[in-house]
């Protein structure tokens, strides 16, 4: 299935829908990345900073496939630290990673 995505204003986004491509501010600083599910601290900030709109995976998404999205993105971010071992670390730096990205607790 084609992703299928819309702009939605900020103060309709919810913690969890995924960014389809990468959000900057107005200086062009990268705030996430493209692929990026949101947190309700990443709301947060994203409203400190006067994002009005975001390009967001659609609720016409089936949910089915928004867990799969969530999924390769663990996947990645595991693959992307399985080279260094599993120093102390690198284990709380993933965690975080997983927490930012997916709203994750692994503690």
């Amino acid at each position: 299935m084609k992703p299928v995505h819309e702009q939605v204003s900020l103060d309709k986004a919810v913690a969890g829908m995924i960014l389809v491509e990468n959000l900057s501010d107005a200086e062009g600083n990268m705030l996430l990345p493209r692929g990026a599910a949101l947190t309700e601290s990443a709301l947060i900030i994203l409203r400190r900073r006067r994002i009005k709109y975001l390009h967001v995976l659609t609720t016409a998404y089936a949910p089915a496939d928004m867990k799969t999205a969530h999924a390769l993105q663990h996947q990645r971010l595991t693959k992307l630290f399985r080279a260094d071992g599993n120093t102390e670390a690198n284990d709380l730096l993933l965690r975080h990673l997983l927490q930012y990205r997916l709203g994750e607790n692994h503690e």
